[in-house]
């Protein structure tokens, strides 16, 4: 399979050459309505248009946007959208919720609910994206089921990344921001052209940064950040007809994961607990105190020094895209997009925020090899009273993640499970796409506009999962080789790098609990998205329109220490059908702008990590399907400029999540049926503020002040999570005893600066989080303990922005 994408990538041009698309980009009219009304130019449906003309919900920062507000980290852009949410994992992937549609886990190989793509090349999975966020033009937040248009299949919505373009005169210049724990961070570029058809782009990002957590039982520190990111865009029309665009992109990111903060102990055995699950510090309310291990068990056999949970990180990423654009007549447009990513890391995790080695994960090890095909026909950019597309998408992926989990000081490493205390994990997946694809519009009249599309994917993912001890050490297989004696009758002598895993539990004698091979499943499946709608321009400023759209989200692969296979099944696709009317509007004299919008969500199957009682190791993770839930909200957002230099921009969400069907085990053992329950990470409401005030100088320069809020109410990390008590054993120890409700905070940033004549160079002093108000991400339950991974405490700095051209 790889030597077949080499060779596409190789020979692309000459297929090209056969294929091309409707301009994606600004046309001239689309420019001078943007100049006139100050908005933004979307490619939201795949062809430049004003965001106030797209009938759907689209959120969209362009560059002067993210520049004043300093929004330099993917984070800091998912708190600037209402209903976005950017949670931090244990192991280091990101989990994007929007509109309360998210996967909260945290696996390589772990398609999103919110697809992420870079100029619509699609960037498969979550930890792809992670260094995306320098010299862009703009970024479109599409809310809403997005199934038809994008490469990606999608739930909750959809992240487009737009990077700026070769210029058509030589230009170049710099941001550097310095800021409190000495970070220094900046991006570069030069651009401009090299003939008179060849334009050329490169962007430089690095950052570093000292460590921002302490150890609050020790002398110790972590949290440091070092990396490197590069951009390298060309763009070459060799005729009027003709459009070649590559984007290659590369980064090698060697920060430190983020320690979490350890808020419950809870004894795997409650009835002989290990000193250390009685006596583990719990992490006071500091959003810089932390804890961690630096050593695996003391005095084991397997003491390898480089082994060790001491947070680390070492991620290489290279990306490429090459699009080209063919116009086969006057109206009909035809393109190609082909993309390549590939990953690798060598990572280690402290999952406990202790110092001890209650679970830890000192080796997380993993590669992806993703290729995306898309080629597609359009008429969209022509302007006829009917604009069509129609396409084909292939995608192929390889992900390979390797962990070992160690767990020497917890009471699962007891003489009745033969003093063990290390498992490996080695789960490797193939995953085939097939989709084509079919949109169109129809102008009925000038202001009465009909629009639909339809979406036909062939999902396949090959997974192979195993459970085995690399450790000489032989206690885990000679536990599993009794085990298989004892429920199957059958001896199976397991050495180093067997699986152990039993095919089943607790079954009679011969039929089931024998340890083995990998377990082996192909999940196929299939669906068809939709969506079709009506936009009503009822003057030129004013649009109301109408939508109903259904997405799908493929099934997944759990990657997780499990002693018994039941553990690894998937969890399968989910689907969610949205009905959505909403307005978008310019009133007094385009001084305001306001949109808004109300939907209902019918979520069918969501994903979500749940629990199995095993019986011989007690409860364990495992993905699940909630049978179904419903999603009610509604949002809007106001800009207005009352006077020269003042604007005011507000945003507010509103959600009402429920289940209406799943029953299934809690993080504590209970059975529990989970009808009228919460969905997570879905705050019920989510305010966001911004006031921007620039005062011109006699000189010709300009001051400005800023001032940023967020504000959002209670949200559970799990379903039912405002519901779940810590029980009350006499050894479970807590700092919450409802401690998967996330409290709800306000956070204020600000900045002031000024820009000197000629807009080539501007300064700004700026604060992030400036009352050091503590907020928390996420909260995670992890066999014997619970922990939460906070935002950053106060920042502040200087930025230094220079351009030439």
């Amino acid at each position: 399979m790889k030597k077949i994408v080499y060779c596409v990538l190789a020979s692309s041009t000459a297929l090209i050459a056969l294929c091309a698309t409707q301009p994606a980009f600004a046309a001239a009219a689309a420019d001078q309505e943007q100049q006139m009304y100050g908005e933004i130019i979307v490619t939201a449906n795949k062809r430049a248009e004003n965001l106030s003309k797209v009938g759907s919900s689209v959120v969209a920062f362009d560059s002067s946007m993210l520049q004043d507000r300093n929004i330099v980290r993917i984070e800091e852009l998912a708190s600037s959208v209402p209903s976005l949410a950017l949670s931090p994992s244990t192991h280091g992937t990101p989990v994007w919720t929007l509109r309360g549609v998210g996967f909260n886990a945290d696996s390589l190989g772990v398609y999103p609910a919110v697809s992420l793509s870079m100029d619509q090349a699609p960037m498969s999975f979550p930890v792809l994206s992670g260094r995306s966020m320098y010299d862009l033009e703009r970024v479109e937040v599409l809310k809403g089921p997005q199934g038809t248009l994008f490469g990606q299949n999608s739930t909750g919505g959809a992240i487009n990344f737009v990077a700026a373009k070769p210029t058509d005169e030589l230009q170049a210049g710099f941001n550097i921001n310095y800021g409190r724990f000495n970070e220094i961070n900046g991006t570069a570029f030069i651009s401009g052209p090299i003939s008179d058809t060849i334009g050329m782009r490169l962007a430089i990002d690095a950052g570093h940064r000292d460590d921002w957590q302490y150890s609050f039982t020790r002398p110790d520190t972590n949290g440091q950040q070092g990396y490197v990111a590069a951009r390298l865009i060309t763009v070459w029309e060799p005729t009027d007809k003709l459009k070649f665009e590559l984007n290659l992109n590369g980064s090698v990111d060697r920060s430190q994961p983020q320690a979490l903060q350890i808020i419950a102990s809870l004894p795997s055995n409650p009835a002989a607990p290990t000193v250390e699950e009685l006596t583990t510090p719990l992490t006071p309310r500091d959003l810089r105190a932390a804890d961690w291990s630096t050593t695996g068990r003391v005095g084991n056999e397997f003491q390898d020094p480089t082994a060790n949970p001491d947070p680390r990180g070492n991620r290489r990423l290279f990306q490429g895209f090459l699009r080209a654009d063919y116009e086969v007549s006057d109206s009909i447009d035809l393109t190609s997009i082909t993309t390549f990513n590939t990953l690798s890391q060598q990572m280690s995790f402290d999952l406990d925020g202790s110092r001890f080695e209650l679970v830890d994960n000192p080796r997380d090890n993993g590669r992806i090899f993703d290729f995306s095909q898309e080629v597609r026909l359009s008429n969209a950019a022509s302007g006829a009273q009917f604009r069509w597309t129609v396409g084909a998408t292939y995608n192929y992926s390889e992900v390979d993640q390797e962990q070992d989990i160690t767990y020497g000081a917890n009471s699962l490493a007891s003489a009745a499970n033969n003093f063990i205390f290390i498992s490996t994990i080695q789960n490797s997946g193939v995953m085939n796409n097939y989709a084509a694809f079919a949109s169109g519009e129809y102008d009925v009249t000038d202001r009465i506009k009909l629009k639909g599309g339809v979406r036909y994917t062939n999902t396949s993912n090959a997974n192979s999962m195993c459970n085995t001890d690399l450790v000489p050490s032989q206690n885990v297989q000679e536990l599993f080789t009794l085990l298989g004696e004892l429920l199957a009758g059958q001896t199976v002598p397991l050495g180093p790098g067997d699986c152990y895993s039993l095919n089943e539990n607790n079954l009679p004698i011969g039929t089931g609990g024998v340890p083995g091979g990998p377990l082996l499943i192909d999940l196929k499946q299939d669906n068809i998205s939709f969506t079709g709608g009506i936009d009503y321009q009822v003057t030129d400023d004013t649009l109301l329109y109408a939508n109903i759209s259904r997405g799908y989200k493929a099934g997944a692969f759990p990657v997780i220490t499990g002693s018994t296979q039941a553990v690894f099944f998937p969890a399968t696709q989910e689907s969610v059908t949205s009905y959505e009317a909403g307005f978008k509007t310019r009133l007094a004299d385009n001084a305001i702008t306001w949109r808004g919008a109300a939907f209902y969500q019918d979520y069918r199957n969501k994903q979500i990590q749940g629990t199995v009682n095993t019986g011989l190791f007690g409860l364990l993770q495992r993905l699940d399907n909630v049978p179904r839930s419903y999603i009610l909200g509604f949002e809007t957002d106001i800009v207005v400029r009352p006077v020269d230099g003042l604007t005011l921009t507000g945003s507010a969400s509103y959600l009402k999540t429920k289940v209406q069907e799943y029953s299934g085990i809690t993080v504590f053992g209970d059975q529990k049926d989970f009808a009228g329950s919460k969905l997570p990470f879905a705050p019920e409401w989510t305010l966001i503020g911004d006031i921007d005030y620039r005062i011109p100088t006699a000189n010709d320069g300009e001051f400005f002040v800023g001032t940023s809020v967020n504000f959002r109410t209670d949200q559970a990390a799990y379903i039912a999570g405002d519901e779940l008590a810590i029980p009350d054993n006499g050894v479970n120890r807590w700092t919450n005893r409802v401690p998967f409700n996330i409290d709800g905070y306000t956070l204020v940033d600000a900045r002031i600066g000024y820009t000197f004549p000629g807009e080539k160079l501007t300064v700004t002093a700026w604060g992030k989080n400036i009352f050091n108000t503590f907020n928390v991400q996420n909260i995670i339950s992890y066999n014997n303990i619970i922990t939460q991974a906070v935002g950053m405490p106060v920042t502040y700095g200087m930025s230094l922005r220079v351009r030439w051209n």
